[in-house]
């Protein structure tokens, strides 16, 4: 029998590759394909379908209430109806159920998904016409011989709503012999009623379902009592149909008990329905596994069941390393696309006994039921973290990432999914601050980490309160003079207990708090006030850079900020350069390249920090409007010894030169370091040799004669 696929969807693009998924189904499919909703709807009018495929998002209406119209019709009522979503669209999925949507389809949809779901439904479609064609009734069954006598007349009428209605009707006796069954129920067994009549159930049933049928009937014999409102399947040709179901004793004219009727509505439409609301609330829509409202149950059972039994499970927080960048450089679609990759993966890795879940971004939980050992949970952990690490397939392209695994121990860690979450989470941290792509177990001494972290989080409140951070100033020469040509502003805390701070103590504390915007200020605003002191003092001293974090960019006042705090202070163009990290360069968006171009505009110069370690592109190097490149000094500290990072660091210079930007290399600490530098084209140099950090004191009397040279060590 042939088959017809409508197809509603506003990109042409998306029409094409559907119809091609349906002539991939084979010569017995077809497809007919509709741009406008409004021009699908009038056209179904006149002509039938066995299946609907309708995107959600379309400019005349959305899929929802294209749906609801073909609903409204009679001939539209019971066609198949399959959605395509986009991405984590919860709310259309709801209103598309309400609507009579059948199926739902993940978009970008997959060829073999496509047919898979399609041949099923219209499968289910053509089996329920099959039903309702085969109870109905030939013209010479609705005339009845003048010469029957009224009772008999009334018994045909009944006889006739029974067969016709779209209910499964049958009657057993105390022996489980069918009394009478309607032509619809009938049809399910491919039998005319007449055939099965005199029959017991267990040779017109299957097997399980014939058991279960008598254990009720016995129930309702026994007791005289109704059973009602009980769910039953039945698979009719592959295709497994849900009905709600209803039994009552059937009674003589006398009262006794001489069977059991039981009656039965389709509800297949509406249980799918049910289950797909359920299935949105406890799972990811994206990956399909389920979400942190499940993952949250299930730690629940797990916990009362290692302490009920006294078993071992642990609970993994899986978090993709630098996932943001892949986001940021090609796009949330292929992120999207590598969130399912790496989602199939953790499930083919585990068990049948281990449990999954996505709880948000790029973060993964993964529960590892009765472990034995701890060697057993590391074994699965690099197991997992090898699955995570093979190449990608995104586009036609290759792409790597890998993972940091933290490890909560159940129950010895924690009781409790929240507790045992924070626990596996700071292990995970820790995993990452050990060079990332490994595992590592939550301890006492992480959980006294966090613990300190939550008091220096306190502290650093106070300090912005009570003004305990102060600035003091490393001094940048030039590579060729020696000549002191800049300062860069380096960020230091006076801690009331544990004395002075270094910003490695406290600075990644801040900007995961989010204090370190308000600390960013603090700094532009005490260099800006330093340099309008300098200048009432009549001491000259060259630009002072300050260091602006990624995340002070993200505010859209960032620039106007730094802007009105130099215009305050009266400083000059030149004095104030802002550094930025690789991270930065990241971010295209127009926002922060307006901000850069406003910054070089008004006379704040540009300099990128730490270049060579991060993800740098040559297009965002050139499109940026920096005038200073400052070379690692990871690349620095081995000059001596290597070929290979010599050559990096003048290919690095030479390319600056050529975009018009200054070399800066930092970490300088002996002559030898000074001379290859200068030969491989650096313009600038900061390090040990030229000087430590410097107060203010020292700068005034560095600079109380002038401007100044380094002169210890000078060749």
């Amino acid at each position: 029998m042939h088959a017809r696929i409508v197809i509603v969807d506003d990109r042409a693009t998306n029409l094409r590759i559907y119809a091609q998924f349906v002539a991939l189904m084979g010569p017995t499919f077809s497809s007919k394909c509709f741009q406008s909703a409004s021009e699908a709807l009038a056209w179904l009018k006149s002509e039938p379908a066995d299946l609907l495929i309708v995107d959600y998002r379309m400019p005349e209406m959305t899929g929802a209430d294209f749906i609801r119209r073909v609903r409204a019709r009679g001939e539209g009522r019971n066609i198949p109806a399959i959605i395509i979503t986009a991405r984590q669209d919860r709310e259309c999925r709801i209103a598309a159920l309400d609507a009579g949507a059948t199926d739902f389809l993940q978009s970008p949809v997959t060829d073999g998904e496509f047919r898979e779901r399609a041949k099923l439904l219209i499968r289910q479609h053509r089996k329920q016409k099959e039903l309702a064609e085969s109870t109905s009734l030939s013209p010479d069954s609705n005339t009845a011989s003048e010469s029957h006598a009224e009772p008999s007349a009334a018994a045909s009428m009944l006889e006739q709503i029974i067969d016709t209605a779209p209910v499964l009707i049958n009657a057993t006796d105390r022996n489980g012999k069918l009394l009478f069954m309607n032509s619809y129920q009938a049809a399910l067994f491919g039998q005319e009623p007449e055939m099965l009549v005199g029959k017991p159930i267990s040779e017109v049933m299957e097997d399980g379902l014939a058991l279960r049928e008598t254990r009720r009937n016995r129930t309702i014999l026994q007791s005289g009592k109704a059973m009602a409102n009980f769910e039953e399947c039945h698979i009719s040709d592959g295709v497994v149909l849900t009905f709600h179901c209803n039994k009552s004793p059937l009674r003589n004219k006398d009262g006794q008990i001489i069977g059991v009727l039981t009656s039965a509505v389709d509800i297949t439409a509406r249980k799918f329905a049910e289950e797909h609301r359920a299935h949105l609330a406890l799972h990811d829509m994206l990956t399909g596994l389920p979400n942190r409202a499940l993952l949250a149950e299930k730690m629940r059972q797990t916990v009362e069941s290692c302490q009920s039994d006294g078993s071992i499970s642990a609970l993994l927080l899986v978090d993709l390393d630098r996932f943001k960048v892949i986001n940021d450089t090609r796009g949330h679609r292929a992120g999207d696309i590598l969130l399912r990759q790496v989602a199939e993966r953790l499930t083919t890795t585990l068990s049948a006994d281990d449990f999954a879940a996505r709880i948000g971004g790029d973060e993964f939980a993964i529960i590892l039921r009765n472990v034995k050992n701890v060697e057993d949970i590391s074994g699965e952990c690099l197991k997992l973290l090898a699955q995570i690490g093979r190449p990608y397939s995104i586009d036609d392209s290759l792409q790597l990432i890998g993972a940091s695994i933290g490890v909560a121990i159940i129950p010895s860690d924690g009781d409790s999914a929240d507790e045992l979450l924070r626990l596996a989470d700071l292990a995970m941290y820790e995993a990452k601050s050990r060079g990332r792509n490994c595992h590592c177990f939550f301890s006492q001494q992480l959980n006294q980490i966090a613990q300190f972290n939550a008091g220096v989080e306190a502290d650093l409140r106070v300090a912005l309160d009570e003004n305990q951070f102060f600035l003091e100033y490393q001094p940048i020469v030039d590579a060729t003079t020696l000549q002191y040509s800049g300062l860069e502003a380096l960020l230091r805390w006076h801690h009331p207990v544990r004395g002075r701070l270094m910003p490695s103590e406290f600075l990644r504390i801040a900007n995961d708090s989010g204090l370190i915007d308000r600390i960013g200020t603090w700094v532009i605003k005490a260099v800006c006030l330093q340099i309008e002191q300098f200048g009432h003092e009549n001491l000259s001293i060259p630009h002072i850079a300050v260091n602006v974090s990624p995340r002070q960019f993200q505010s859209p006042g960032m620039c106007d900020e730094i802007l009105a705090c130099i215009k305050e202070h009266s400083i000059k163009t030149g004095q104030v350069t802002v550094e930025i990290t690789e991270e930065l360069l990241l971010d295209q968006s127009p926002q922060l390249q307006n901000q850069l171009l406003k910054l070089r505009e008004n006379g704040v110069d540009i300099s990128i920090d730490d270049f060579g370690t991060g993800y740098s592109s040559l297009q965002y190097l050139r499109d940026l409007p920096a005038s200073r490149l400052k070379i690692d000094q990871t690349f620095v500290s081995r000059i001596e010894h290597s070929a290979a990072d010599r050559a990096i660091i003048s290919t690095i210079a030479h390319l600056a030169h050529a975009l018009g930007m200054r070399v800066v290399a930092e970490g300088v600490e002996n002559v030898g370091q000074r001379d290859l530098l200068r030969a491989s084209g650096c313009d600038e140099l900061q390090g040990f040799l030229f000087g430590r950090a410097l107060t203010v004191d020292q700068l005034r009397g560095l600079f109380s004669a002038g401007p100044a040279a380094y002169r210890l060590g000078a060749a």
